[in-house]
């Protein structure tokens, strides 16, 4: 007796495959990918949002793995649940404090924004934030991330970066030492100040969330004193979850 593949099947696997390599990705991304009919691709992911296999953003409708399928294999990588479990806690973040936040990883010598509140925040001009790159060297997140990194990774990315300064040594020194990365309003982001804080899974690190206001409105002292509490919270109750 012949056996007949299931079609259906082997097209979720194949969607799961392609949002494993993005990361995130929205319908019309994986449709692109993998070449199924958009109308499938969605009919696929709302199997898997209902298997609780994947997850998606509320802030871009974006998809996501969800940790449920470690069940099944060790190769889902970490960035890949870690917007799944921080997004609640982002999204209350952003409805206590009004302004937006982001949960970036390290991508190679960037920062990759997985997660983003943007889309919900009352005071945002920005949209579309989540799969944006950030620089290691500028970015509140980037330099949370280089202050807290284990000294040989950093020591390593800055020597990719070019960026081993005086000046940013002594800057992650101080960063350490307060607990937080605070990124005044100037180039490459003139309208706008925030502060990013460490997140940790023991004592590994695993990327970090920020906060964001308007340079208009709110200046770095009253921005700190608006967010930082905030977002410290909220980052105690990822690590937890993670935990």
């Amino acid at each position: 007796m012949t056996s007949i593949p299931i079609r259906a099947f082997a097209r979720g696997l194949d969607l799961l495959a392609a949002l494993n390599r993005h990361g995130s990705a929205t319908a019309l991304m994986l449709a692109r990918d993998t070449g199924i009919p958009r109308a499938s691709v969605y009919r696929l992911l709302e199997t898997l949002l209902a298997g609780g296999w994947i997850a998606r953003s509320p802030s871009d409708d974006r998809f996501t793995l969800r940790l449920k399928l470690r069940t099944l294999s060790d190769g889902v990588e970490d960035e890949e649940w870690i917007s799944a479990i921080a997004a609640p806690a982002l999204f209350k973040l952003t409805t206590r404090i009004g302004w937006p936040s982001d949960l970036a990883t390290r991508e190679g010598t960037q920062m990759l924004v997985r997660e983003s509140t943007h889309r919900i925040a009352r005071f945002s001009i920005d949209r579309g934030m989540a799969g944006r790159l950030f620089p290691l060297v500028g970015s509140s997140v980037g330099e949370a991330w280089l202050a807290f990194a284990p000294a040989r990774e950093r020591e390593e990315t800055l020597a990719l970066l070019g960026s081993a300064t005086p000046a940013l040594r002594t800057r992650l020194s101080r960063i350490r030492r307060d607990g937080y990365a605070l990124r005044e309003p100037g180039p490459p982001w003139p309208h706008t100040g925030s502060v990013a804080v460490p997140l940790r899974q023991g004592k590994r690190l695993l990327g970090c969330i920020n906060a964001i206001w308007m340079a208009r409105a709110v200046n770095p002292a009253e921005g700190l004193r608006l967010c930082l509490p905030p977002l410290l919270a909220a980052r105690d109750a990822m690590e937890a979850a993670l935990d």
